[in-house]
């Protein structure tokens, strides 16, 4: 299938995905979201996005029942009524968008959605602390993961359950899904010792095959895996991180937003994380 993103250049780009690339992360997808044929799963997202995928195949394919958004908007406020009209076990939302709603709980609110909802996965973009610790406050037994990945590695490529211990701290994007793998590079491509920024690569035969059409794009995005099997592929990400202590992975920004300062270089991402 192809899936088009805009990138960082504003050029829509047909990144092409095999299905073997798709059934390996699907399958590693429902082992780690637990899905089981009780589950109701929401699929809140637009069919034009990869995430619509994780809120589709992992529960088909595990003998669950998805729950279609209808095409309209809906409120964050009319989320927990919409979790308890149709039994919702699993939901996937944007952190923005559920930020609101995490904004908007009552203890009414949250009753409902306590009342069948047991897993919550968040992606696409950072998630906001403040936003985490109401929520947490309100449903501390609804698991909480976040889920990260280009659409050139197959929707969801690393998750983090979340705890409690996060805090105001930025809140780790986790450890590799199903059989990828993630290299923590300098500009030359070396690796880098733990707690030091480099760029993310990740490979694994989840990855997709190129950009539909352009070639020399894929060349430069799709590198030999150094690291893999012989003939393995990783893909540049161009995502700024750093290894923690614990393995996790932690998103700092991108690459190509770095700075330098009197010979110094200057991560914007972990200045902003500072002042937030």
């Amino acid at each position: 299938y192809v899936i088009f993103t805009s990138g960082s250049t504003g050029r829509p780009k047909g990144v092409v995905v095999g299905h073997g690339a798709l059934a390996a992360h699907v399958a590693a997808a429902r082992e780690c979201f637990a899905i089981t044929p009780g589950d109701r799963v929401l699929a809140f997202s637009s069919f034009s996005f990869d995430a619509s995928l994780d809120q589709l195949l992992p529960a088909l394919t595990g003998g669950a029942t998805v729950v279609l958004r209808p095409d309209e908007q809906w409120e964050p406020g009319r989320i927990p009524g919409i979790v308890a009209r149709h039994g919702i076990t699993v939901a996937n939302f944007p952190p923005t968008y559920w930020a609101e709603l995490a904004g908007s709980l009552t203890g009414a609110s949250a009753t409902r959605l306590a009342a069948t909802l047991r897993l919550l996965i968040l992606g696409g973009e950072a998630i906001p602390p403040a936003a985490l610790a109401t929520w947490r406050r309100h449903l501390p037994g609804v698991r909480v993961v976040n889920a990260y990945g280009p659409t050139e590695t197959t929707v969801t490529a690393t998750v983090h359950d979340v705890v409690d211990a996060e805090g105001t701290r930025r809140v780790p994007i986790g450890r590799p899904l199903g059989s990828r793998r993630a290299l923590v590079v300098d500009t030359e491509g070396e690796p880098v010792p733990v707690g030091i920024p480099g760029e993310l690569l990740i490979g694994g035969p989840e990855l997709a095959l190129g950009y539909l059409g352009r070639p020399a794009l894929t060349a430069e995005r799709f590198v030999p895996d150094p690291y893999g099997p012989p003939g393995g592929r990783a893909y540049r990400t161009g995502d700024l991180v750093r290894r923690l202590p614990s393995g996790d992975l932690e998103f700092l920004g991108r690459t190509d937003d770095q700075v330098k300062i009197r010979g110094f270089r200057v991560e914007p991402g972990e200045i902003e994380a500072v002042l937030a």
